[in-house]
C-alpha cells in the first residue's frame, strides 16, 4: 500500500512540477534508504507503555500556522495507542524549566532527549515539516533516549495544504507499528487523524493555544480560543467537549451540559480515547454518576492507566458522591502524573478538606503555589482552607486576588456563604447580588439564578419565607416556608428535566419532598424518603439536616442530635466544595442549634446548653431580627 501510494504522488509530480522532480527523487531514496538500514539493523523496539517524549516540529516551510499546532495533531494520534505512553507537556515544561531553558522555548531534540532521561523515558519521537512546491513532506523519527540510536523513522508527503493533517495521522499509525504495536491494535484504535479532531489547521490551533491557557486554570480565558476553533470546524467534536468542560468550570451547569450532549452526539468521529472521555462527561452531564465511575474505571484499568484526566475525572465524581477517601487516591495520582496541573490539585484538596485533614491541605496549597499554579477555582479552594482556619490574612489575600477579575463572582459567593455562617443575612444578600450581578456581566444567566436562590435559600433557612414567597423559584425554600405543593411542583418539573441524576434522585429531590412531608406532619414519611440519601450524605450535610429535622419532630432527640452532629463533627465538608457555588456553611452552624434542641429533648441540659452556646458563639454578630435566632433564644432562656 505505501508503495503504490508514492508511486502515484510521483507520477502526479513529474506531470505536474517536473522542477519538483529531484527533491522528491531525494526523499524517496531517503526513505529506501531508511528501509534498507531497517532490514539491516533490526534492533529492539519499544517495550509496551515505555513513554516518549514529543518534539516540537522543527518547521522548515516559513508558514508559522504548523508552530506547535503539527506537536498537538501527533499528540492526538499516538494517543490513540495503549501501546505508548506520552510524557505530558506539564512534565515537559516543569523539567525545561529545571534545566533554565527560557519560558516559551520549542521544545527541540535536546531538550526533549534530556527531559526523556529525566523522567525515565525510552524515546522521543522528532518531528519535521518542509514544503515541496505546494507539497508537504513530514518526517517522524523514534530516537532511543539514552544513546541516541535511531528506533524507527517514517516519511509521507501531503498533496497540499489541507492534506497536512491527514498525512500526520498516517505517519504516526506507521510509527506507532514500527515502536512495536501490533497491527490488531492498530487497526482497532486508529481513527484518522482529521476525523478524530479536525481537518483544519487554523482551528486545531486555536485548540492547541486554549490548552495551554486552561493548563494553568484560567478556564475562562480559554473560551475564546475554542469558541474560534468550533466556528472555523463546526464538526470539532474535542472542542465542543472542552468547551462544556470551561462552562462547567465557571459554574454555568446549563451550558456545560449543552455542550457535553453535542460532543456526545458526534462522538463516533472521535478516536477511542476521546470517545471514551466525551462518553463519561455526557454521563456527568446527564447526573448519572454511577455511568460515568464505570466509564473511567474501565478505561484505567483496561487502556489508559496513564492518562492523568481519567484519574482526575473520577477524583471528582468520587468526591461528588462522599467517597473522599477514593477521591484522594485519584486525585494524588492525577498530580502524580501531572504535577504542573491546576485541576488535579483542586481534586485533592476537596478530599483533604472534606476529611478534615487540614494540615495535609495547607501543605498542598503550598505545593501548588510551588509550581506557580494560578486561577479562580483552586483560589476558591485557598479562600475556603483560609476561612476553615480562620486564618484573617489568608482571607483578605484571597479575596484581594478575586477582586476585578472575571470570576469575582466565586469570591462574593463565598463571602456571601461566610456572612450565613454567621447569621449576617442583611450583608450575605449584598454579596450574594453583588455574585450575581457579576455573574450576569460575564454573561452566566445560569450561574446568577444559582446564585439568588442560595439566597433565598439562606433566608428560608434562617426563619425568613418573604423571598421564598415573592420569588416562587427555590423548591426547597418553599418547602421550607409551608408552600409544600409548589414546592413538589417545581420538584417534579425539575424532575423530567434530569430522571437519570444520582444526586437529584437520591439527595436533592428527597429533601424536598421530605420537607413538604414534615409540614403535613407526616415525619415518619419524611425519614422514608430520606433513606436513598445515606450513601452520599458524607458529601451532603444538608441530608443530615433534613433527617435531623424529622426526629426533632417526631421528638426522637438522641437521634437528631445524631444527625446534626455529623455536620458539626465534619466541618470541612462544609466548606471543601465540589459543588459550585457553596451556601453549605449556614448548615454548620444551624447544625449546632440542631444538636441543642435534640439533647433538650433527651433531658440532657448540660449538652444542650453548651450546643445552644456554640451556636450563639458562631452567631455572635447576626442580625438580631433573624426569627431562628429569637427563637433559639426563647428557648435557651426556658431551658435555664
Amino acid at each position: 500500500m505505501v508503495a503504490a501510494s508514492r508511486s502515484r504522488v510521483a507520477i502526479e509530480v513529474k506531470e505536474s512540477r517536473p522542477w519538483a522532480w529531484a527533491a522528491l527523487a531525494a526523499v524517496v531514496l531517503m526513505g529506501c534508504g531508511a528501509g534498507a538500514y531497517w532490514y539491516l539493523h533490526r534492533g529492539p523496539v519499544l517495550q509496551s507503555k515505555d513513554a516518549v517524549v514529543l518534539t516540537d516540529f522543527a518547521n522548515a516551510t516559513g508558514d508559522p500556522i504548523f508552530n506547535g499546532t503539527l506537536r498537538q495533531g501527533l499528540a492526538f494520534a499516538l494517543e490513540q495507542s495503549p501501546y505508548l505512553s506520552i510524557v505530558d507537556d506539564a512534565k515537559v515544561q516543569r523539567d525545561a524549566r529545571l534545566m533554565n531553558v527560557p519560558a516559551g522555548s520549542a521544545i527541540s531534540r535536546q531538550i526533549a532527549r534530556d527531559v526523556c532521561v529525566r523522567e525515565g523515558g525510552s524515546a522521543t519521537i522528532d518531528g519535521s515539516i518542509a514544503s515541496l512546491g505546494s507539497r508537504y513532506a513530514i518526517t517522524l523519527e523514534a530516537i532511543a533516549c539514552q544513546d541516541g540510536r535511531t528506533l524507527a523513522r517514517e516519511q509521507a508527503e501531503a498533496v497540499d495544504k489541507e492534506h497536512v493533517l491527514r498525512t500526520l495521522g498516517t505517519a504516526a499509525s506507521a510509527i506507532r507499528r514500527k515502536l512495536g504495536e501490533s497491527s490488531g491494535s492498530v487497526q482497532k484504535l486508529n481513527q484518522p487523524l482529521e476525523q478524530a479532531t479536525t481537518s483544519s489547521l487554523e482551528a486545531l490551533q486555536d485548540y492547541s493555544e486554549g490548552l495551554n491557557v486552561m493548563k494553568q486554570g484560567q478556564y475562562h480565558a480559554a473560551l475564546p480560543l475554542y469558541e474560534r476553533a468550533i466556528a472555523i470546524d463546526p464538526k470539532f467534536t474535542m472542542a465542543y467537549y472542552v468547551i462544556g468542560v470551561v462552562y462547567e468550570q465557571a459554574g454555568d451547569m446549563e451550558r456545560s451540559g449543552a455542550y457535553a450532549r453535542k460532543a456526545f452526539s458526534m462522538v463516533d468521529r472521535v478516536s477511542e480515547i476521546e470517545r471514551t472521555e466525551i462518553t463519561a462527561y455526557y454521563y456527568r452531564a446527564t447526573g448519572d454518576l454511577n455511568k460515568e465511575i464505570d466509564t473511567y474505571e474501565i478505561a484505567v484499568r483496561d487502556n489508559y492507566p496513564r492518562v492523568w484526566s481519567f484519574h482526575n475525572q473520577l477524583a471528582l465524581t468520587y468526591n461528588d458522591m462522599g467517597r473522599f477517601e477514593d477521591g484522594l487516591r485519584e486525585g494524588l495520582e492525577a498530580s502524580r502524573l501531572v504535577p504542573d496541573f491546576e485541576a488535579p490539585y483542586r481534586r485533592v484538596l476537596d478530599a483533604y478538606l472534606c476529611l478534615g485533614r487540614f494540615g495535609d491541605a495547607d501543605r498542598t496549597a503550598a505545593q501548588v503555589r510551588a509550581h506557580g499554579i494560578d486561577g479562580p477555582r483552586i483560589h476558591q479552594r485557598f479562600l475556603e482552607l483560609a476561612y476553615l482556619e480562620n486564618d484573617g490574612p489568608a482571607i483578605a489575600r484571597e479575596i484581594q486576588w478575586f477582586t476585578g477579575k472575571p470570576d469575582e463572582y466565586i469570591g462574593l459567593g463565598l463571602q456571601a456563604a461566610m456572612m450565613n455562617m454567621h447569621g449576617q443575612r442583611r450583608a450575605s444578600h449584598i454579596f450574594y447580588q453583588r455574585a450575581a450581578n457579576a455573574a450576569r456581566h460575564q454573561g452566566l444567566q445560569y450561574v446568577a439564578d444559582e446564585l439568588e436562590e442560595a439566597d433565598t435559600r439562606a433566608d428560608a433557612l434562617a426563619g425568613d419565607c418573604r423571598s421564598a414567597h415573592r420569588t416562587g423559584q427555590s423548591a426547597l425554600a418553599l418547602a421550607l416556608c409551608g408552600e409544600a405543593a409548589k414546592a413538589e411542583e417545581l420538584a417534579s418539573k425539575a424532575t423530567k428535566d434530569k430522571p437519570d441524576d444520582t444526586i437529584w434522585n437520591a439527595v436533592k429531590l428527597p429533601e424536598i419532598q421530605a420537607v413538604a412531608a414534615l409540614e403535613r406532619n407526616d415525619a415518619a414519611g419524611a425519614l422514608d424518603r430520606m433513606a436513598a440519601a445515606a450513601p452520599y450524605e458524607r458529601a451532603y450535610p444538608d441530608a443530615n439536616y433534613v433527617r435531623g429535622m424529622a426526629y426533632l419532630k417526631m421528638r426522637k432527640g438522641a437521634e437528631a442530635a445524631t444527625e446534626f452532629e455529623k455536620i458539626t463533627r465534619n466541618k470541612g465538608t462544609s466548606w471543601g466544595a465540589t459543588w459550585v457555588h457553596p451556601n453549605w456553611g449556614q448548615y454548620y452552624a444551624l447544625a449546632y442549634l440542631g444538636v441543642a434542641r435534640g439533647y433538650g429533648l433527651t433531658g440532657d441540659k448540660v449538652r444542650a446548653k453548651k450546643a445552644f452556646e456554640d451556636f450563639f458563639a458562631l452567631w455572635r454578630d447576626a442580625d438580631r431580627d433573624l426569627p431562628i435566632l429569637i427563637g433559639a433564644k426563647t428557648e435557651y432562656k426556658v431551658l435555664n
